[in-house]
């Protein structure tokens, strides 16, 4: 099975690990055939401006999933100068997950991993809207984390057409919208508008005021539901008709026929692949047998 592919645009991935949860994507190569996927994700990159210390990202089971902190960054030079040329020796194809604080950080992310000489292994880059943005400041001080770019639809406008500004025409670019969103239709028409060639919608649940989130089978139908909305929302012309992937919730057969039949094209597996690193080739045969099945 090839990824999916839109007229006039480039393939999109049909299963692929979520960001932060494969890490570079060599963690993955001792459980299987990385070549036999459509691509692997790596990320999230930043600019290395931002450390966070993986240590620190809280992890704990719940009967539903897991309990998880925002996952650590990776810095852009390290990505380009190890892993790139690590997995484009190997014929991996890859999709980079990217975030910055504000538009222009990102932008100079996605600049950097375009100048590497290894970069011809990358088919596309993910936009993590869901990541917060740049601090608050009011009367000259700092306030505080901001709101997730995907609060505000001008500015994950910006900030996509910024990023899109420094791709090359035909790679694919892709947003990632959670229910941290208040309104994910209308910042899903704004990441299109800014050149988002596909949508991915994470049915992570906040937990906690920290920032952790919940992940995993509790949040399957939370993720069907924001599928459904999308695919409404461009059946009735409120939004440009592109691929949606479903990420939260997918880590069996069911799941996956369950969000291809709500309208998605693609899907992003986490928690499955924390519990089990070998179930994303698993997951990829099923979502073979399953789109066969649909006749898609």
């Amino acid at each position: 099975m090839g990824p999916v592919v839109s007229r006039g645009r480039p393939a999109v991935p049909r299963v692929l690990p979520a960001a932060g949860c494969a890490g570079t994507g060599r963690e993955l190569a001792r459980f299987g055939d990385l070549t036999e996927l459509d691509a692997v994700l790596v990320g999230p990159i930043g600019t290395g401006a931002h450390p966070m210390d993986c240590r620190a990202v809280e992890l704990r089971a719940t009967p539903g999933g897991l309990v998880h902190g925002r996952a650590p960054e990776e810095p852009v030079d390290r990505v380009v100068a190890e892993h790139l040329p690590w997995l484009r020796a190997r014929g991996i194809r890859v999709l980079c997950a990217v975030r910055g604080p504000t538009s222009g950080e990102t932008a100079s992310i996605v600049t950097r991993l375009r100048r590497s000489l290894d970069f011809d292994c990358v088919l596309g880059v993910e936009v993590d809207l869901t990541a917060p943005a740049a601090p608050v400041r009011s009367t000259g001080t700092e306030e505080g984390t901001g709101p997730a770019h995907s609060a505000d639809p001008q500015a994950c406008l910006k900030l996509m057409s910024r990023v899109r500004e420094v791709l090359p025409r035909g790679l694919l670019l892709t947003a990632k919208i959670g229910m941290e969103c208040s309104d994910q239709v209308a910042t899903a028409r704004s990441a299109i508008a800014g050149g988002a060639m596909a949508i991915v919608l994470s049915g992570a649940v906040p937990a906690h005021p920290s920032g952790s989130l919940l992940t995993g089978p509790a949040v399957t139908a939370v993720t069907l539901g924001a599928v459904h909305r999308l695919r409404a929302a461009m059946a009735h012309g409120r939004v440009p008709e592109v691929p949606v992937v479903a990420c939260g919730g997918v880590h069996d057969r069911e799941s996956i026929r369950a969000v291809l039949t709500a309208g998605a094209s693609a899907v992003q597996v986490g928690t499955a692949v924390l519990a089990d690193p070998s179930a994303l080739w698993r997951l990829h045969r099923d979502s073979v047998g399953v789109t066969e099945e649909m006749g898609r």
